[in-house]
């Protein structure tokens, strides 16, 4: 009898695929990833169990044709083709690899020209990435691979050249002692590879544990506030362009579509003056969200426009949930974001 292998068993690697100073080893589209550039990327990514597969549906065209003269269908009649869709892959994550959170956040905007470890501000006109198929540049086709490790060594499952399209990282007080979780997708217009993997798991021990109660500042309008929980999500999505080769998979990556900051706050409102809720719901005026401790963990959202206002009147006190959406201000010279995570 085989052996019965459960979904714990499996784990999950997360990398950014840099190539060399313009190897095409790590190109876009290259299946086979730089050893120097995957030791320095790659992280053990310990998802909530069990870990998810890729989504394997979204990469066939499938179509049945009735033909004439027949009640049934023949073997003929399904068309089926493998390749010429797209790979996805969800993650959900509660941040415990400091190197890890950073890839995200980088990986959402790679071309950002900064230095990750300080911090990363998505600006007013993000630059669009040139992801043709072969591109070598090291600046800004980085694309992430995602190894799922199978117990059964032989059949570990591979994508590569992936973007990372969406990406939300969120606290609350009371879930998981409110430490930062972060959950979102990969895509791909390449073929998975199911073979035995050589890269191995970073051994990198837990080392980032930061969330809501390590932020001692937290603003909304230039007020304090006490924060119940907070949730952003920042949308780059990639959509695959035509096809190369005999298998029809993807030509290269467009990633012009609109780039957006999203998500929403719940504060202890005591009084509705708390929040400014005249100036920032009503008058349609911005807000700055600030969020962290300048060290270790930051969120600055200095131009949200509010989309959304609702009162929880809660036992332990009214809370008020404003949803928000970053915006670069009225004269577009404000980034959307900054984020800092060390």
């Amino acid at each position: 009898m085989a052996r019965i292998y459960s979904g714990n068993e499996w784990s999950a690697i997360v990398g950014i695929a840099d190539n060399d100073a313009g190897s095409s080893v790590g190109a876009v589209g290259a299946a086979t990833q730089d050893a120097n550039a995957v030791s320095a990327s790659k992280f053990l990514m310990r998802v909530n169990s069990p870990v998810n597969d890729f989504v394997w549906g979204g990469a066939y065209q499938r179509a049945e044709i009735a033909r004439a003269g027949s009640r049934t269908l023949r073997a003929q009649d399904i068309i089926n083709h493998y390749g010429s869709g797209v790979w996805t892959w969800d993650f959900d994550w509660v941040v415990d690899n400091e190197k890890g959170i950073q890839n995200l956040v980088e990986l959402m905007y790679p071309n950002h020209g900064g230095t990750i470890t300080t911090s990363i501000a998505y600006p007013a006109a993000p630059t669009v990435n040139d992801l043709s198929h072969g591109e070598t540049a090291e600046t800004v086709s980085k694309l992430a691979f995602i190894i799922l490790q199978n117990p059964l060594t032989s059949r570990d499952h591979y994508m590569h050249s992936a973007n990372l399209q969406n990406l939300t990282l969120s606290m609350d007080a009371g879930t998981n002692g409110g430490q930062l979780n972060a959950s979102g997708q990969f895509m791909t217009g390449y073929k998975p590879i199911i073979e035995a993997n050589t890269v191995s798991a970073d051994t990198t021990a837990s080392d980032y544990s930061r969330g809501l109660f390590d932020c001692t500042t937290s603003t909304f309008g230039g007020d304090a506030a006490v924060v119940k929980s907070f949730s952003v999500t920042i949308d780059n999505p990639a959509t695959r362009v035509g096809y190369q080769g005999s298998s029809g998979e993807t030509d290269g990556y467009s990633r012009a579509g609109a780039f957006s900051i999203t998500g929403s706050i719940t504060m202890k409102a005591d009084s509705l003056q708390q929040i400014n809720k005249d100036t920032f719901w009503e008058a349609n005026t911005e807000a700055a969200i600030a969020l962290g401790n300048g060290t270790n963990i930051d969120f600055s959202i200095p131009k949200a426009n509010i989309s959304d206002y609702s009162l929880d009147m809660a036992e332990e006190g009214i809370f008020a949930t404003v949803a928000f959406t970053a915006t670069s201000g009225d004269d577009a010279g404000s980034s959307l974001a900054t984020l800092k995570f060390t």
